[in-house]
């Protein structure tokens, strides 16, 4: 029963990986280590680690995370405390948003098998194996054209999209503080960095093409 229920919520070591990261930062910082050992939210990860992360309602653990996430601002919450909640939230969010994706998103396959048994059930068995497979692409391709032109398949892509936007961000958070911390170049500064550099080179591009025009 705890194979499945850890195979069944990646949450869990998730959890535990966010735990290491925390620990690690926490002996390169002396006052870091200071802040742990007063969290609450540690205990927190390890309970989600050990029971599974669920999403939906009724989940008390993640209602207990979200309105931790979106409360008051109080002074015995960290903020890298609050940034993990933020990140958790995200996390339950882009899990829920990706469940109904895949809901609406498998029923052309329903509709299309059953619409290949009436008409296989029409044609008999005289039909050969090209004339079948024909007839299931042409059902399939109808079937997914008219759902991905649906205004139910769009809602849901674009709420799936939001929330890997929203988990996307929170993870940055994460990794720029660890980052900043640790005293090591954020995500943002390697942006920066190739962005410099792509310009640098559009420059001498630019430049070369002039010293090759003047010269001819």
């Amino acid at each position: 029963m705890a194979e499945e229920s850890s195979s069944a919520n990646p949450f869990g070591p998730l959890a535990a990986q966010w735990m290491d990261s925390w620990r690690a930062m926490a002996g390169a910082a002396a006052s870091v280590g200071e802040n742990w050992s007063s969290s609450m939210l540690p205990f927190i990860m390890k309970r989600a680690a050990e029971s599974g992360f669920g999403v939906g309602p009724g989940n008390d653990l993640a209602e207990a995370i979200e309105r931790m996430a979106k409360g008051p601002r109080l002074a015995d919450v960290l903020d890298f405390d609050r940034k993990l909640a933020n990140m958790t939230a995200a996390w339950g969010e882009l899990q829920s948003k990706l469940a109904a994706y895949q809901l609406v998103a498998s029923k052309p396959w329903m509709r299309t098998a059953q619409q290949y048994k009436m008409k296989m059930a029409q044609v008999g068995e005289s039909a050969g194996w090209r004339e079948q497979l024909g007839a299931w692409n042409d059902l399939a391709n109808e079937e997914l054209i008219a759902n991905q032109r649906s205004e139910e398949f769009l809602v849901a892509q674009k709420q799936l999209l939001q929330a890997a936007t929203e988990f996307r961000a929170r993870q940055s958070e994460i990794s720029d503080t660890i980052s900043t911390v640790l005293g090591m170049p954020t995500q943002r500064d390697f942006d920066d960095l190739t962005r410099q550099i792509t310009e640098l080179r559009r420059e001498v591009r630019a430049l070369e093409r002039r010293i090759a025009g003047g010269e001819a």
